[in-house]
């Protein structure tokens, strides 16, 4: 599949699976999509009513797993609704800096991250002390409107803090994408390297 193909919309399939699988969001070397239900002869997050009071994980891969092992099949455009609630215009990772910890006491040395998160409210999914992920926190801008990083950073570490033990995940803090909660783009606190790039890593890609 060439990278050309990787936006929103695009159906592709991967050899072991004959489902399709449809992209809703890429950011740099992600790519976030939903898959086919046969069963239901739709995708699998195709009823927005029902998914806004869940909390939603993607599938999650690599830009560069897709373009060696996919076919593109064709195009799907995200709908108006869709692009709305999915919002692949928002980062994969919020934050990423190498030098701070989730006990850090100065925000505002957040140096690796998007000038600003533009949403109004997100879910914000801690890790517990064995490397788990416990239930979101909603949080909301203090401007009603975007997360300037430093604030973004200061209220994941206030979710954090009540579950932090000796095991962390890595060294440094970072805050990735992972779907949907309650309708609301949903985002869990690891370290430097997201879990993506970490399960890549491990198995030498």
């Amino acid at each position: 599949m060439e990278a050309a193909h990787i936006e929103p919309g695009a159906v592709f399939r991967f050899p072991h699976d004959d489902r399709p699988n449809r992209v809703l969001f890429r950011d740099s070397d992600v790519v976030m999509y939903d898959a086919w239900w046969p069963h239901l002869k739709a995708w699998g997050l195709a009823d927005l009513a029902a998914i806004k009071r869940q909390r939603i994980s993607y599938y999650v891969t690599a830009v560069s797993t897709v373009i060696e092992k996919a076919t593109h099949l064709r195009t799907a455009p995200l709908t108006a609704d869709e692009l709305t609630v999915h919002r692949p215009d928002l980062p994969f990772a919020a934050v990423q800096d190498v030098a701070m910890t989730w006990s850090s006491g100065d925000a505002g040395r957040v140096t690796d991250a998007t000038a600003e998160l533009s949403a109004s409210g997100v879910y914000l999914l801690p890790f517990g002390p064995g490397g788990g992920t416990k239930a979101g926190v909603r949080v909301a801008a203090d401007n009603g409107k975007a997360f300037a990083v430093g604030e973004l950073f200061r209220k994941a570490q206030a979710v954090q803090a009540r579950h932090l033990g000796d095991v962390l995940p890595g060294a440094g803090v970072g805050i990735y994408r992972s779907g949907l909660q309650r309708g609301l783009p949903a985002y869990y606190l690891w370290g430097a390297v997201s879990r993506l790039h970490d399960h890549l890593a491990a198995h030498g890609r």
